[in-house]
């Protein structure tokens, strides 16, 4: 052990010879923390070890400073921004029809959507249809009824003439509704005007095509019979208006016969007017 001491002692005053002996004109630099008997302890192991590098437990360690971390601002959203037409224009809450005039009674051209960006090219006297471009079709031109729409731009909209008031077209629906009998058997039939205009006359023929037989009647009005009694005649059938009729009665029961009924109403009494005919065939 003494002489291990020795030996270290030796070797510490042998570097400080040799270190004195080579020391520069400026006054040395002392690193910090370092012990010179630590530090010569470390020569000694490196020369009896060779190959391999000191380990210094008291140096003072390099510090490397973390980068600044910045917090990443929130996303916010832009919201899409819908440039105002710079024509007139409307938009609807409820789809609408649009049609050849400024009416229910003129032709239907185009129906459109709630959403839809309608240019709006003129408007009725009245104010309440607009004149529009069909989003749908650009080169269609049609009415549009304004109760749903709204809009803007519409200021300076011109005042247009509607086209002349078409002629309303009579129209209905009949169909088979019974067998009656008293003195003799008839047919009734159920009519329901789905025109715009009311019907004021009528005639109707019936056929028995097993008999060959064929009973005509015509009139102002339209009667319905129950059993022997009438229930009155009603002087017009206004549109969206159903009523049941009777026909001429049959001498012999056509129950099982095949029946052929031909129906003509009429806009104007004593068979005037529009008129418009239907015929069905049926088995009492």
């Amino acid at each position: 052990m003494k002489t291990q001491k020795r030996f270290l002692m030796l070797a510490v005053a042998t570097m400080l010879i040799t270190a004195s002996c080579n020391l520069p004109r400026t006054a040395p630099t002392a690193t910090p923390g370092l012990d010179p008997l630590a530090a010569a302890q470390l020569t000694v192991s490196a020369a009896a070890n060779p190959g391999t590098s000191p380990v210094v437990e008291n140096a003072t360690p390099t510090f490397t400073p973390l980068p600044t971390l910045s917090a990443t601002p929130a996303f916010t959203p832009t919201s899409a921004f819908t440039p105002t037409p710079g024509f007139a224009y409307v938009t609807l809450s409820v789809g609408t029809n649009c049609r050849s005039g400024p009416a229910k009674a003129y032709d239907l051209i185009d129906t459109f959507v709630p959403g839809q960006t309608i240019e709006v090219v003129g408007k009725n006297p009245i104010g309440d249809y607009w004149y529009v471009r069909s989003p749908n079709n650009q080169t269609v031109f049609c009415w549009l009824w304004g109760f749903y729409a709204t809009g803007g731009n519409l200021g300076n909209v011109a005042v247009l003439t509607p086209p002349p008031s078409p002629t309303p077209v009579p129209g209905f629906d009949v169909s088979y509704d019974g067998l009656d009998s008293c003195v003799g058997w008839w047919v009734e039939v159920k009519l329901k005007n789905t025109g715009l205009v009311a019907f004021k006359s009528m005639s109707i023929s019936v056929k028995d095509t097993v008999t060959d037989v064929t009973l005509t009647d015509f009139g102002d009005g339209f009667e319905d019979l129950s059993g022997c009694l009438s229930s009155g005649i009603t002087a017009t059938l206004d549109p969206g208006q159903t009523y049941i009729v009777s026909s001429p009665a049959f001498a012999a029961d056509p129950s099982g016969h095949n029946v052929r009924a031909t129906i003509t109403l009429c806009t104007n009494t004593g068979q005037g007017g529009a008129c418009t005919t239907k015929t069905i065939e049926f088995t009492p």
